[in-house]
């Protein structure tokens, strides 16, 4: 399977997109970034990542580095994934409205109640494979360049 390597970021062209991982599960953490790395090698995507171990972690660093996307753990400890989300959609996303939030869980029966607490994504821990996660992410990507270019849908 290959990926395209089209230029899609030209709203991002003065500095790439960052986006936020957010798990306390650090073996997690470790496979996303190798995700990251390979991607960003090869080419298939063009952004920053940084790391939070924990909620109040995320938030701290969604505060000051304002990420485009935030995938974030909803079982974390100090804070939990609902209570960044809350924070996310209070505040962040009146700094930056051009953003993205996704959970990521073991835990299938989790995704509906992700979803009504706002969400923008979901993605199941145990089927995370380089291919889709990196298709997925792309077009998070695309989506908020397309937002920031256009001003939304």
């Amino acid at each position: 399977m290959e990926i395209d390597t089209d230029p899609i970021f030209t709203d991002f062209e003065e500095e790439k997109p960052t986006v936020l991982l957010a798990d306390d599960n650090e073996p997690t953490l470790a496979l996303l970034r190798e995700y990251f790395i390979k991607a960003n090698e090869k080419g298939h995507l063009a952004c920053d990542i940084i790391l939070a171990n924990n909620g109040q972690e995320a938030i701290d660093l969604i505060d000051t580095l304002q990420p485009e996307i935030v995938i974030c753990d909803i079982r974390m400890s100090k804070k939990n994934g609902f209570e960044v989300l809350e924070h996310f959609k209070n505040w962040s996303r009146k700094q930056n409205p051009y953003c993205f939030f996704c959970f990521m869980s073991n835990m299938e029966e989790e995704k509906a109640r992700a979803f009504k607490a706002g969400v923008d994504g979901f993605l199941a821990k145990k089927a995370l494979d380089y291919f889709p996660f990196t298709l997925q992410l792309k077009s998070w990507l695309r989506l908020v360049a397309f937002e920031r270019k256009y001003g939304g849908l």
